[in-house]
């Protein structure tokens, strides 16, 4: 696999992964981006799998820290409790994609 291919690969699952935070993943197929994920570990393009995803993840968790900066004291603590559980589903599902990279890549 090319590194043109492994990046158009990286590029849907990084769409995938914004599509599941925002709460759109009825319209995606899980076992193709599983299958994506596992190629990309397959055909060693690992490194480009895991620095796409941490650098995703955190850019996503920085905006969610900047809604909650932003947020009114009286609210506060049932919008961290809303985020924490919104945040728990969205690593719930991409956990679900990466499963192979974090049995094999991550060790």
């Amino acid at each position: 696999m090319s590194r043109t291919s492994a990046e158009s690969i990286w590029n849907s699952l990084a769409t995938a992964i914004d599509e599941i935070v925002l709460r759109n993943s009825s319209i995606l197929s899980f076992e193709e981006l599983y299958r994506n994920s596992y190629n990309l570990v397959i055909q060693k393009h690992g490194k480009l799998l895991y620095d796409g995803v941490t650098s995703k993840l955190s850019s996503h968790l920085n905006a969610a820290s900047q809604r909650l900066a932003a947020t009114a004291d009286s609210s506060l603590l049932e919008e961290i409790a809303l985020s924490f559980e919104n945040q728990v589903i969205t690593m719930t599902m991409v956990r679900d994609i990466l499963m192979y990279m974090d049995r094999t890549y991550v060790t």
